[in-house]
């Protein structure tokens, strides 16, 4: 709390320096950094209204100086490539891995926020894996026992009730997981393991875990025999009946209690072998080919895209999307301003603005940008919505798609009759007005789901594909039925990497579906869009058109749109 004033007083002295022509100690570059600090901090309300107050002031001097030079331009953004020193990588690996570290730690918020309920068995067992691992990896058998055949586990998973864990508090929940990923990552750099052995390695390592009896707390297994031997041993040495009845007592009694303590085992084995599978699943989340999440998209270096930028370090103007960045540097620290507001660009920085956010990830002279939808807005996770919707509206093969999740509902009710799903079935669809057959679909996948809960639907579709003789369909539905699921929440990447944001505006915007451009329109609340010559379909907050050459899936909320194009 002192350190805090401190500072508050550092910054309000610094700020009137300023005010008074004279430069600050430290420079503005010290100024700057202080600045960013404090308004990150969790200042008390008192500190609060003073560094407020005092910001204010610096603001405004800032907006009465004149207005300085325009900065130098960036030279012509052509993929110019910047040439690593001789036995360095290329810096693009090193700074898609931060991006992909910036959209982990976003899903990890998320998945850990799902697994505090309840007993919490996946973060306690995550937990022993970290210890153990960390333990048996500094032994020298480690590097050779891919099967862990010499491996004995020796940290048991912690109690619900282990104060010194402290599973509750949801940020150690999210550092078990990232420490979780980062173990699994790098493990390929401790052990001569293919990069795809990652997955399977793990599992072994955490069934050792789940197979020692010590891991989960209960007490030690009874030596019945020794009982028995006991009593065997004083029936043949004539021991009174008294004598007999109470080692049969005592024998009785351990067997029960042994039997229940099996039974106790047995019910957190498989307890906790449920939840081994959830934590495997975040394995999902590793970049390919140890994963299933695509390395994020960074284009070479000296090229802009629409919402991409991977550039040298040099002062200039960056336009990202519809937003303008400035990179500046000041008393040997670079800054990257958005608004108005400039921050210091060390590692990794991220901007929100408005329902926008600026990843920027730096390494060396090289900077990458990127815009991201907000984490909590629900643009990406309706084009994932969209993108299943797009092969269920697909009048291939009438309506495969569709037909075979109608089949799934049915299959995951007990009611599915394949006659009731052939062909005939898709001459309603055709009749049906666009908007209506998607409203149909999209309930249709909702009732699906809750109907199948957190059942795999790979089995069900191929059971009904087989019956309605469409194999190849239900394996594709089953596809994205499980990319749709294991993807909250989706990325850029994830949904295919060609994702579009706009602004909502009074004028016409245009999209391009292959060769077909089609016309976005706000009329007062409402959007529509369509092309030439034909009627404009609304956009509520998703939308799934179908032209000959691809499909427009386009989410809206509020003033921000979101599209990408399937072919």
């Amino acid at each position: 709390m002192e350190h805090l004033a401190d500072l508050v007083d550092l910054y309000e002295y610094r700020v009137e320096d300023l005010l008074s022509g004279r430069t600050p100690k430290g420079g503005k570059g010290a100024l700057l950094k202080l600045r960013a600090f404090l308004a990150q901090a969790r200042l008390p309300g008192p500190l609060a209204k003073r560094f407020r107050q005092a910001d204010a002031r610096y603001r405004a001097l800032r907006q009465r100086e004149a207005a300085p030079p325009p900065p130098p331009e960036l030279p012509t953004l052509e993929a110019v490539p910047l040439e690593p020193p001789k036995g360095e990588e290329s810096p693009l690996k090193a700074l898609a891995l931060k991006v992909w570290r910036l959209l982990t730690e976003r899903e990890v918020r998320v998945r850990a926020k799902e697994l505090l309920a309840g007993r919490r068995e996946e973060l306690r067992l995550v937990h022993a894996f970290l210890q153990n691992f960390l333990e048996y990896k500094e032994k020298p058998e480690f590097k050779r026992d891919f099967n862990l055949s010499r491996f004995a586990p020796t940290h048991p998973i912690p109690s619900l009730s282990d104060t010194l864990v402290d599973l509750d508090d949801p940020k150690v929940a999210e550092a078990l997981l990232l420490e979780f990923l980062e173990t699994a990552l790098h493990l390929p750099q401790h052990l001569p393991l293919p990069p795809e052995e990652t997955r399977p390695y793990l599992r072994r390592f955490l069934m050792r875990i789940l197979e020692w009896d010590g891991a989960y707390g209960l007490p030690p297994k009874r030596d019945l025999l020794a009982l028995r031997r006991a009593l065997e041993e004083a029936r043949h040495l004539g021991a009174t009946e008294a004598e007999i009845a109470r080692l049969e007592e005592r024998l009785r009694r351990e067997a029960q209690e042994e039997r229940r303590r099996e039974l106790l085992l047995e019910e957190e084995r498989g307890r906790f072998r449920v939840a081994m599978e959830k934590v495997l699943a975040l394995l999902a989340l590793l970049p390919t080919p140890q994963g299933d999440t695509p390395w994020p998209r960074v284009p070479e270096v000296g090229v802009v895209e629409e919402n991409l930028a991977t550039l040298p370090l040099r002062p200039g103007r960056v336009q990202i999307g519809p937003l303008v960045l400035t990179l500046a540097q000041a008393e040997g620290a670079w800054h990257l301003g958005l608004g108005g507001e400039d921050r210091v660009l060390e590692d990794t920085l991220l901007l929100p603005f408005e329902d926008l956010e600026v990843f920027a990830v730096r390494e060396g002279e090289v900077v990458h940008l990127r815009l991201e939808a907000r984490s909590g807005l629900r643009l990406y996770e309706l084009l994932s919505e969209g993108r299943v919707l797009a092969l269920l509206l697909d009048p291939e093969r009438d309506y495969a798609h569709l037909r075979l999740l109608r089949a799934l509902s049915a299959r995951l009710k007990g009611e599915f009759r394949p006659e009731a799903f052939g062909p005939a079935l898709a001459e309603k669809y055709r009749q049906a007005p666009p908007e209506a057959l998607q409203d149909f679909a999209r309930k249709g996948l909702e009732l699906t789901l809750k109907r199948l809960g957190p059942q795999d639907p790979a089995p069900f579709l191929l059971e009904v594909g087989e019956a309605l003789g469409l194999k190849g369909e239900a394996e594709a539905l089953a596809g994205a039925l499980k990319d749709y699921l294991g993807r909250r929440p989706p990325t850029r990447e994830t949904l295919g990497g060609e994702v579009h944001l706009l602004a909502l505006t009074p004028e016409p915007q245009a999209l391009r579906v292959g060769q077909t451009v089609l016309s976005l329109r706000l009329k007062e609340d409402a959007v529509y869009v369509g092309q030439a010559a034909e009627v404009p379909r609304k956009v509520a907050d998703l939308l799934v058109y179908r032209t000959g050459e691809g499909t427009l899936v386009l989410a809206r909320e509020g003033r921000r749109v979101a599209y990408l194009v399937l072919p």
